[in-house]
């Protein structure tokens, strides 16, 4: 182990086996910060559906030491990663369970994770000396000061996160949708000078409304279940998508000066009204209901202008009415399309 002398504290960086680290803990040689168990779970789920891949990416955690000595500390007291260590000291008995399991592919990953625990090494960068308040200081700059990566960034090289990969397959393959216009340098669209139709974020709520069947109106969860493969939401949503463009041209369908659809809320609430009931029905139940929902809103004058839009809420700028992007609202709207070509 090298130690340096950088700024007022002595640092280094030590590798421990998640074996060794759960024994110093079990032992009381490593002081945890108070944990959240919901973020503690959510790395285990990550471990847990990427250790047969063996496609496991943990940043290394810190930690400040009474002294640093030519051997790895074995008195710890963890700064940032204390959900990580705690995670990790809980898949053991996580690997110990799914092992005696009578279903093979939990049987395989029980012993795959045991593995992972026993061969797989840790590096925590240590501090020497650090008071309280300098720890707490640290870990503040650690979880505040460092760049959250972009959404874009996230869609386009997250190829694990199954509704990632579903938006960045339909934003490079949708050749219409690309006339229409996602906007990815931007994260809002400021109508009507913008006649994009839709932001990403806005095409990944899209996609998730898809995958879970859900009327999801502002942030995505990504917790959900699904029940056919992506190759199935990739042709579904390129279906919608194109039922929708045949109700307004991809030409002009972003362009808030005559088109109601590129006020959002409108836009969500037409992806949720072809979906709903449908999560659990096969690929080509799901074709044909949606195509038959899409087609019976052919009658419906989506120019901004129709008085009717007037009658869900909203507020009038500039000569523009505004649909608000409430629960309550999207649910009036997917109740009145659902009353159109009837």
């Amino acid at each position: 182990m090298i130690v340096n002398d950088i700024f007022s504290k002595r640092q280094s960086v030590a590798t421990y086996t998640i074996q060794e680290l759960s024994l110093l803990i079990k032992n009381g040689q490593v002081n945890l910060r108070e944990v959240n168990k919901l973020h503690v779970r959510s790395i285990k789920k990550y471990i847990l559906e990427n250790v047969l891949t063996e496609q496991i990416y943990v940043p290394p955690m810190v930690a400040t030491v009474d002294k640093l000595e030519n051997e790895k500390p074995l008195e710890l007291t963890i700064i940032d990663g204390n959900q990580r260590l705690k995670a990790f000291c809980q898949i053991e008995e996580m690997g110990y369970r799914a092992a005696k399991s009578e279903n093979e592919k939990e049987m395989k990953k029980g012993y795959k994770l045991l593995q992972f625990i026993e061969d797989t090494e840790v590096a925590i960068q240590l501090f020497e000396g650090l008071t309280k308040e300098e720890a707490d200081q640290l870990y503040i700059d650690l979880n505040t000061k460092g760049k959250k990566v972009a959404l874009s960034k996230r869609i386009a090289f997250d190829s694990r996160n199954e509704m990632n990969f579903i938006t960045n397959t339909i934003l490079k393959t949708n050749k219409q949708l690309k006339i229409a216009g996602v906007e990815i340098e931007k994260r809002a669209i400021v109508r009507p000078n913008n006649k994009k139709l839709l932001s990403l974020s806005q095409l990944r709520q899209i996609v998730a409304i898809f995958l879970t069947g859900k009327m999801i109106y502002r942030v995505a969860d990504d917790h959900y279940q699904t029940y056919l493969e992506a190759k199935d939401y990739i042709k579904l949503i390129h279906t919608w998508f194109q039922e929708l463009f045949l109700l307004y041209p991809p030409e002009r369908i972003g362009d808030f000066n005559e088109s109601m659809i590129a006020n959002n809320p409108l836009l969500i609430s037409m992806a949720y009204y072809a979906n709903k009931g449908l999560e659990k029905e096969s690929m080509d139940d799901r074709k044909k209901e949606l195509v038959k929902r899409m087609r019976q809103l052919q009658t419906v004058d989506f120019n901004r202008k129709n008085p009717i839009w007037k009658e869900f809420k909203g507020t009038e700028r500039s000569g523009y009415y505004y649909l608000f992007n409430v629960k309550e609202n999207i649910e009036m709207l997917v109740t009145w399309l659902q009353s159109q070509g009837r």
